[in-house]
């Protein structure tokens, strides 16, 4: 089954920080309350780590995390984008 996003609700993540410019984008799933976050490795010059099976959006990259919520909230997304840059090592 592919997974269905609505157009309407997307939201772009960055990490800024020590001259670091890395953005992710989050859409959220129609018929759930999940926003899945994909990251553009080729953008960024990166080595895709992720399992060949996970779901790649042209143009928005690969699906790195997934958060359960009805409503995403811009910082919370950042804050969770940068651990994982940080968990692999990115930053």
């Amino acid at each position: 089954m592919d997974t269905l996003y609505d157009d309407k609700y997307h939201l772009h993540l960055g990490y800024y920080q020590e001259n670091c410019d890395y953005e992710s984008i989050a859409f959220k799933r129609q018929s759930e309350d999940i926003w899945d976050i994909f990251f553009d490795f080729n953008a960024y010059g990166i080595k895709n780590f992720i399992l060949e099976n996970e779901l790649t959006l042209n143009s928005y990259g690969t699906r790195i995390f997934s958060i359960c919520s009805k409503e995403i909230d811009y910082d919370i997304g950042a804050h969770l984008f940068k651990q994982w840059l940080s968990t692999n090592k990115i930053i």
